[in-house]
């Protein structure tokens, strides 16, 4: 990965962060933060990928000292849950 895209993810990672008000959760804490998951949502359209497997190819590739537990492409269990987990964040109008 490129510094210039390194350091836009974290500037842009760390002003979502500040602008979630995500509470607390019970049990297990999810492996992807909210705002981790938003951050990559903003990334893939910024980038123009329309294939979630190939976003998340690219993402693993050049992205994996950042986001370590992003789910591998064939991993169809881990999509549902990152799917249904930005299903509710775009619910809640912290995606538009």
């Amino acid at each position: 990965m490129t510094n210039n895209l390194d350091t836009l993810l974290t500037s842009l990672y760390v002003k979502i962060d500040d602008e979630l008000a995500t509470g607390r959760r019970m049990g297990r804490p999810p492996q992807l933060t909210d705002a981790e998951l938003v951050t990559l949502a903003v990334a893939q359209a910024l980038l123009g990928f329309g294939s979630e497997t190939r976003w998340l190819r690219y993402a693993n590739s050049h992205m994996s000292s950042m986001f370590p537990y992003l789910a591998q492409p064939h991993d169809r269990r881990a999509d549902h849950a990152v799917a249904g987990r930005i299903r509710s964040l775009k619910s809640s109008d912290l995606i538009v």
